[in-house]
């Protein structure tokens, strides 16, 4: 069989699913990251029926939310609609019609609902679907013999649980004495029958059970109509009465609750909700859920064969709330973990958590708000308090921040004086800057309700200031001007501009004061000891942050002089290097010239008979003097080489390279852009230098055999120099913190240079990679 059906497939590929791969259109593409699982759901009955639609829903659920990597469902289904349809014939007419359809088609796995399509692939899987595992659900007449020869199969069987719901009823009806069965002739009310027959004996009084099985419509309405209410009804099947007239499940059970006035109960859980009061039963939902978890099982690889068939139902007790009150049923009646459908909605009960938590959220908020209010006193009475040292804090740190700025301006000295001046509600503050040497007090800062004569720059003698009393560190005030006899030119002022008293404190930095902070217009009463430790802090930082200024104006000025003095050191070097380029040339190289024509001409005078070590000694001075001509005339190009005054920057540096490609065994290299106009003496001068300076330092200790020199003028006027070497290079961060790294290297003087010219140097350098000295010019 296995052989066959092996042979079977390959025939199916090979004859019938690649020529219809090629026959594709060009525009139809597959992903080859996605595989399309096919599966077949077969229904024994229509679409709308109640039990197949539920299983429909619970296999849905669980194949919505598959973990199959890679993998994309598809999902086809078909209704056999057997309970509508009579024709004998008609099984036959659907395999007939599937084995047309599906001629071509391939499905990785079928499931079947009922017994109807189960019994169905029973018979006909092998033709119609012949390697496609079987997953079965909702089956209710299983037997294992069935299955023998069928090793695709396996499933979930179903098993209505007769005696638990009958149980169940007469508990919740202790005064029922009638049993009352709703069954049609169809095959599967004649099973639940013999199935009900065989719990007989399990009951006392089987007199109590009653069948209805051959009537119409009409005579069951009626029949239920005058039940008595210590009867209760089972209801199984009811799809076709006695004159031929069929129904569907919802539409008999309608027709019977109708005209019933007694409990119902059923096997079903897709009856529930439809007037049943409830009972232990089987749910088409549960099933659906078991067959497809089975399904992705199978999937996922495992083997049919291995996965056993599921004998015990996934059966539960479910109610309906609604009949369970009409019939006046307490819900501690039910067995435990009983299932309630239709419970109204209580929002109380739906939110009992969150109403909880609500409640218990307004009173601890109930609560906090007491709190609230019992301190809101001491709130109000701290405010003002806080919004006092917010203030101070804020004014305290921009004052910290043009100390670590080095920038106290004057627009920061008028802040801080607004805030003081607000703090003790005073008509003007003002900054004194006290210079002890020339004996004067400067107004650094003045902010003032409106203009007066004490304004910014302003100089006063500092014996107006009672400096001997500030230097205690002490605060002085005046309350009362018009009391005093003697008054200097500053009381004078504020007398003019209305104001009778002033409140001076200390500006010290280390010790030393340095000026004064000046308050006018505010009495000795308002500066109570809490104020006045505010604007000793103020005072203080504003001290540090003058002293902090000036001291970083000192530094600026020096370094100007310095850059000054280093521009002068420049000037006069390269001065001091043309003037001895000069000498040497001009002077000692003549010199040296009329020597060697002199020794020239002794040579021609001595007489042939001469002695011959005297020949020698001439000789000899002769090749020291055309050294010694020669090393001057070296030493006056690398002092000054004339040729930079006569044509520039590039021959010039080009002239060099080639001196040093001639004197030592290094390849040179240099390149030029964009330098058709040549920049001033001075740049030309120091750029000469950096490349004279860069490169000896090369030749000393890179050991390298390539030098690259390249210059560029860019489009916003500045001008690259690079020189670069392949030598043994070194590490950046050991070096840096080489106290001899200027010493060995030059890069102090090379750094001034290019600094006085406003320039920027730059140094890269890595062991055995060489090293990148570059620097950038403004023209």
């Amino acid at each position: 069989m296995r052989l066959f059906c092996l042979k079977k497939s390959i025939f199916f590929y090979i004859f019938v699913a690649i020529p219809l791969l090629f026959a594709l259109p060009a525009s139809v593409t597959y992903s080859q990251d996605i595989r399309n699982r096919d599966i077949l759901i077969l229904h024994s009955f229509h679409k709308g029926h109640v039990w197949n639609d539920s299983i429909t829903e619970g296999i849905e659920s669980i194949l919505a939310d598959h973990k199959i990597p890679s993998t994309n469902l598809r999902i086809h289904y078909e209704y056999m609609d057997i309970e509508r349809t009579n024709d004998p014939g008609h099984t036959q007419n659907l395999y007939d019609f599937f084995k047309k359809k599906y001629i071509f088609s391939h499905f990785d796995l079928i499931i079947a609902t009922d017994d109807p399509a189960f019994n169905f692939l029973l018979k006909y899987q092998q033709q119609l679907f012949l390697t496609t595992p079987v997953v079965f659900c909702g089956v209710n007449y299983f037997d294992e013999f069935e299955m023998f020869g069928h090793e695709l199969f396996t499933g979930v069987v179903e098993n209505i649980d007769i005696l638990k719901t009958v149980n169940v009823a007469l508990r919740l009806h202790p005064k029922t004495k009638n049993v009352l069965l709703i069954v049609d002739k169809s095959e599967s009310s004649i099973a639940t029958i013999k199935t009900f027959v065989q719990n007989f004996k399990h009951f006392k009084n089987v007199s109590m059970f009653k069948f209805i099985t051959d009537l119409t419509i009409e005579e069951i309405q009626l029949k239920l109509s005058r039940l008595s209410g210590d009867t209760i009804v089972l209801y199984v099947n009811f799809t076709s009465d006695r004159s031929g007239k069929t129904f569907s499940m919802k539409e008999s059970l309608d027709l019977i609750i109708k005209y019933c006035n007694v409990p119902i109960y059923s096997f079903w859980d897709c009856y529930l909700g439809h007037g049943i009061v409830g009972g232990m039963m089987a749910s088409g939902s549960a099933h659906g859920k078991k067959a497809a978890e089975i399904a992705l099982r199978i999937l996922k690889g495992k083997y049919v064969q291995n996965i056993p068939v599921v004998k015990k139902s996934p059966n539960s007790y479910m109610f309906d709330y609604r009949q369970l009150q009409r019939f006046q049923v307490a819900r501690d009646m039910l067995p435990e973990n009983s299932e309630i459908t239709n419970i109204p909605f209580s929002f109380y009960s739906a939110y009992k958590k969150l109403v909880w938590g609500v409640v218990t959220s307004i009173a601890g908020l109930a609560l906090i708000i007491f709190v609230l209010l019992v301190n809101t006193f001491k709130r109000k009475r701290v405010e003002k308090s806080l919004k006092r040292f917010s203030n101070q804090l804020n004014i305290l740190h921009k004052i910290d921040r043009a100390i670590l700025e080095g920038n106290f301006s004057e627009k920061a000295a008028r802040d801080v004086l607004r805030y003081v001046r607000n703090l003790y509600a005073s008509f003007r503050a003002s900054l004194f800057i006290f210079d002890f040497q020339k004996q004067t007090a400067t107004v650094l800062a003045v902010d003032a309700d409106k203009k007066s004569k004490l304004t910014q720059g302003a100089v006063f003698p500092i014996g107006l200031f009672n400096a001997d009393a500030l230097r205690e560190g002490k605060p002085i005030w005046i309350d009362d001007l018009k009391s005093r006899k003697k008054s200097s030119v500053v009381e004078d002022l504020l007398r003019e501009n209305g104001i009778s008293g002033y409140v001076s404190i200390p500006l010290v930095s280390n010790e030393e004061l340095i000026g004064s902070l000046n308050l006018s217009g505010c009495t000795a009463l308002s500066l109570h000891s809490e104020r006045i430790d505010i604007i000793q802090d103020v005072a203080v930082s504003l001290a540090v942050a003058i002293r902090n200024t000036q001291l970083l104006n000192e530094v600026m000025r020096h370094e100007k002089e310095l850059e000054r003095l280093s521009a002068k050191v420049f000037e006069t070097q390269e001065s001091t290097c043309r003037k001895i380029s000069f000498e040497l040339h001009d002077e000692i190289g003549q010199s040296l010239t009329g020597a060697i024509i002199n020794l020239s001409a002794i040579e021609k005078v001595l007489p042939p008979d001469c002695n011959h070590k005297a020949k020698n000694l001439l000789k000899d001075t002769q090749d020291i003097i055309d050294r010694l001509s020669e090393q001057a005339h070296d030493l006056s190009l690398n002092l000054w080489p004339p040729m930079l005054r006569d044509f520039g920057l590039v021959p010039t540096l080009r002239w060099y390279l080639d001196r040093i490609r001639e004197k030592v065994d290094i390849q040179t290299y240099f390149d030029v852009s964009n330098m058709e106009e040549r920049p001033t003496e001075e740049i030309e001068t120091a750029i000469y230098r950096f490349v004279q300076e860069a490169t000896n330092n090369v030749l000393k200790h890179a050991r390298a055999s390539k030098l690259n020199v390249s210059l560029t003028r860019s489009q916003d006027g500045m001008i690259s120099i690079i020189v670069e070497d392949d030598g043994d290079g070194f590490y950046m961060d050991e070096f840096v913190g080489n106290e001899k790294i200027n010493d060995r290297l030059g890069l102090l003087s090379m750094r001034e240079r290019i600094a006085f010219m406003g320039g920027k140097l730059n140094v890269w350098s890595h062991p055995g990679r060489g090293t990148r000295i570059s620097a950038d010019i403004p023209c």
